[in-house]
């Protein structure tokens, strides 16, 4: 039986400069994330998804594939949340455990190689099997097309974009699928048309183009689904300890031992940074200065004097660390400052985009995260902090900021900024 969900609570956010962020209390709704411990995780929730799978109506022989994705965890991430939205509006009854594209190590622009590495290269494959079997449970993970029964009289498609079943409404083609509610008619319809009509003893698997990442409205299956439904995508177990490790030193750095108290809590308060000026951010972003001063000011106006940085360019992580010594004696550090040993030996053995996991589990646990509203990295923290903070009933964030985040750069236009993050991206 589906729990019903229970009535919202009044919740009252803390005003950014009175200091730190105090959690709501929440009696009446899951906690589902929390600031003050080690666990980035929290408890997970799927009622919410498994309402959606109950309401499609299925197609056997129907599959999706969701391995055509690349660049960081933000858009990866939002790549095969969409995909698996769109599979379940479909009627899909199976889909391919996704693979992810690997970023070129030495040229950090090119996200487009043909390493395509497993599943849990980002992601818990073990949590994303529970979530989907058990909460929709018909719709079968296969390992390979192979897998699928009957796969040797399967049609392909292989490079499917949802937007192309509509005509153009004007403006930019990227518009041209506003009406989700017509996706499931239009998209039976020209399988039907085309003859390619799903069924078990010819099944058809269905390939995503590149790159479908923000494609659905995430509030239209309501709050309670857009707070939950990315956490079918967990970090793997062993990133999630080493960035535990980071957090706990992160902790000792500001002032606090987490470990002093027999349950490990969070006390020390610091502001976690995403510098988005590596050497593959795009011109139009905002550029060192504009991101360093409003990451200051979010400092100066939280009462902060410790930071965490982010950022995959040494020279520009130092120019940020002086900058910030200098103005308000902000102490900065970084996942490579604080880890040691074996440990820094288990994050140097990682990829850039692995590491970078790192500081997106130790991000979102700060005080006060502030990063650059163009990166998708920068936003799913935001986000995430955001709607899994204050419960599932929790309403939409809005630019620039809450109680929890501000992000720098703000959009002038709708799709040249990639505005539509702000509809369509998962916690």
């Amino acid at each position: 039986m589906i729990e019903k969900p229970s009535k919202p609570p009044k919740h009252q956010l803390p005003k950014i400069k009175a200091g730190p962020p105090v959690i709501p209390p929440s009696p009446a709704d899951p906690k589902l994330f929390n600031l003050q411990d080690l666990d980035f995780n929290g408890e997970y929730v799927g009622w919410p998804l498994e309402r959606v799978c109950n309401e499609t109506k299925y197609q056997p022989g129907l599959v999706f594939m969701c391995d055509n994705n690349s660049g960081g965890v933000g858009n990866i991430r939002n790549f095969i949340l969409t995909c698996v939205r769109y599979a379940i509006d479909a009627g899909a009854t199976g889909i391919i455990l996704p693979k992810i594209q690997r970023r070129s190590e030495t040229d950090l622009a090119n996200i487009f190689t043909t390493s395509l590495q497993p599943f849990e290269y980002f992601f818990d494959e073990e949590h994303f099997r529970y979530a989907l079997g058990t909460h929709c449970p018909r719709l079968t993970i296969y390992n390979e097309t192979v897998d699928i029964p009957n796969s040797q009289n399967k049609t392909e498609i292989k490079d499917f974009y949802p937007k192309d079943l509509n005509s153009p409404d004007g403006g930019d083609t990227r518009g041209r699928n506003r009406h989700l509610d017509m996706f499931r008619t239009k998209l039976d319809k020209w399988l039907s048309g085309t003859n390619r009509a799903p069924k078990v003893e010819k099944p058809l698997t269905i390939r995503f183009k590149w790159a479908t990442f923000f494609e659905w409205s995430a509030y239209r299956d309501g709050p309670e689904f857009a707070a939950t439904f990315g956490d079918i995508l967990r970090i793997r177990k062993d990133i999630a300890e080493l960035a535990a490790v980071t957090l706990a030193k992160m902790s000792k750095f500001a002032g606090s031992d987490p470990y002093a108290e027999e349950v490990p809590t969070l006390k020390a308060p610091y502001l976690g940074v995403h510098l988005r000026s590596e050497s593959d951010a795009l011109d139009f972003w905002p550029d060192f200065h504009t991101q360093t001063n409003g990451y200051l000011e979010a400092a100066n106006d939280t009462n902060l004097r410790h930071a965490y940085l982010a950022c995959g360019n040494a020279t520009e992580s130092k120019r940020f660390a002086d900058e910030a010594w200098n103005q308000l004696q902000l102490k900065v550090t970084s996942k490579l400052d604080l880890l040691n040993g074996d440990d820094l030996k288990r994050l140097q053995a990682l990829s850039w985009d692995q590491q970078a996991l790192v500081d997106f589990l130790v991000l979102s646990k700060s005080t006060h995260f502030t990063g650059c509203s163009f990166s998708s990295f920068a936003m799913n923290i935001a986000y995430k902090r955001h709607l899994m903070t204050g419960g599932i009933m929790t309403r939409q964030w809005k630019s620039p900021g809450d109680a929890y985040s501000t992000l720098v750069g703000r959009f002038d236009k709708w799709w040249g900024d990639w505005m539509f993050m702000y509809e369509c991206m998962w916690p």
